[in-house]
């Protein structure tokens, strides 16, 4: 360690592992709590340092996929809300097994963070070289903040759902699952990166199950790109598919989620399990934009809603079964809300993360149907297999699930 580099605001030095008693595990929440509460920055375990708090050696702490698992562990059950951070083994060449782990915590846009101490809370905060605690003022105001950028959110998510009902056609409802991260991104569109982006996307298929569904137009909007199912270049409107892609990682996936449409019907009628695909594919989908072109971080604002159009009909669920039958109650459409939910955006890959957020998200809409929840999914991200089997999404969510190890359950609910 020849630099000898000091501790700082945003790094942090550690001799030992953090051990399992209950002050050791407070003392690991509170180092990365203060740190998301500042400006984020690493902690790093298995450094020696002078009396100046300057590194001087390696202290090689054994590495390990359990210590690190417990670590991940410790932190996302004590650190309230869960901040964003990596933890990292770096192995010392000369001392194989042995080396420092380097934990990366982002600048928190959730703050306060929370240290449970006792039967209460506390919220540490880095200061330079030290630790200090948030005052009652300073709490306050840092809720406040938190408060004022949710509200930012929910304004936002309503400004691209309105740019894309402005896309849709509307002789028939569609289902809006829309995104928008605490900690935007910037996938700055130019000819290169819009070449590369239609490449990507054309003939791929955004969707969970139903294999057959591919974009065919990828279009540029403003500080967006406009994805959709239409083989005609000159219509405005989507034909059953269509995603908007904002730069700030933002976008929304629509769909009708009922199909073909028949206008002589009295009752519009949504298929349970395509609307279940909807919102599981427009959360990954969505979610991979966030993280892998726009490179947003943290915490997604998700909402869930149905754009009624022109049709002024009541709704009704169906499922096919065996034999097509109706699912809850009929439902008046204007008794419909939108509905919200939050997750980290590294949840909304395939897996039980993804089940679970689009249980949460789709449970209020199912609500609206005389359901207590989604019966297809858990909000503990598993699938009871009981309310698929039969249909014809079955043998390709089987195999999805056996690849990603979510749970099939035997498992029914109370409809009523």
């Amino acid at each position: 360690m020849d630099a000898q580099v000091g501790e700082a605001e945003d790094l942090d030095y550690k001799r030992e592992l953090y051990g399992n008693g209950d002050s050791k595990r407070r003392d690991l929440c509170t180092d990365v709590a203060a740190l998301a509460s500042a400006r984020g920055g690493l902690l790093i375990l298995g450094i020696e340092e002078d009396h100046q708090g300057r590194a001087i050696r390696m202290s090689d702490v054994e590495l390990s996929d359990t210590e690190a698992t417990r670590m991940h562990q410790v932190i996302g059950s004590g650190v309230h809300p869960l901040p964003s951070f990596e933890i990292i083994p770096v192995e010392n060449p000369a001392n194989p097994g042995k080396g420092c782990y380097v934990i990366a915590v982002a600048a928190g846009p959730r703050q306060p963070y929370a240290v449970a101490v006792n039967d209460g809370y506390r919220y540490p905060r880095r200061v330079g070289m030290t630790i200090g605690y948030l005052t009652e003022p300073e709490i306050e105001t840092a809720y406040r903040r938190r408060d004022a950028a949710r509200r930012h959110q929910s304004t936002r998510a309503r400004e691209i759902e309105e740019a894309t009902t402005r896309r849709l056609p509307v002789d028939r409802p569609w289902v809006i699952v829309s995104l928008v991260p605490d900690r935007p991104g910037d996938a700055r569109l130019d000819a290169a990166s819009y070449s590369k982006a239609r490449a990507s996307y054309l003939s791929s298929c955004p969707t969970v199950l139903g294999r057959s569904w591919t974009w065919k137009r990828v279009r540029l909007g403003q500080r967006r790109l406009i994805l959709d199912d239409q083989y005609d270049n000159s219509a405005r409107t989507a034909n059953y598919m269509l995603s908007e892609l904002y730069e700030d990682g933002s976008g929304t996936f629509a769909s009708p989620s009922a199909y073909p449409y028949d206008e002589n019907a009295k009752v519009h009628l949504f298929n349970d399990e395509a609307l279940v695909n909807v919102i599981m594919s427009g959360l990954r989908f969505l979610g991979e934009h966030a993280r892998e072109r726009a490179h947003a971080a943290g915490v997604a604002l998700l909402r869930l809603t149905i754009v009624p159009g022109q049709v002024r009909k009541r709704w009704q669920l169906y499922y096919t079964r065996g034999r097509r039958e109706t699912l809850g109650n009929e439902a008046d459409q204007a008794d419909f809300e939108t509905a919200e939910a939050a997750t980290p955006l590294d949840e909304l890959v395939d897996g039980p993360g993804l089940v679970a957020a689009s249980a949460v998200l789709g449970g209020e809409i199912f609500q609206g149907f005389g359901l207590p929840e989604v019966p297809h999914i858990t909000q503990g991200g598993q699938i009871r297999q009981c309310y698929w089997q039969g249909s014809e999404w079955w043998s390709a969510l089987e195999e999805w699930a056996h690849r990603h190890r979510i749970e099939l359950i035997d498992e029914t609910i109370a409809m009523r």
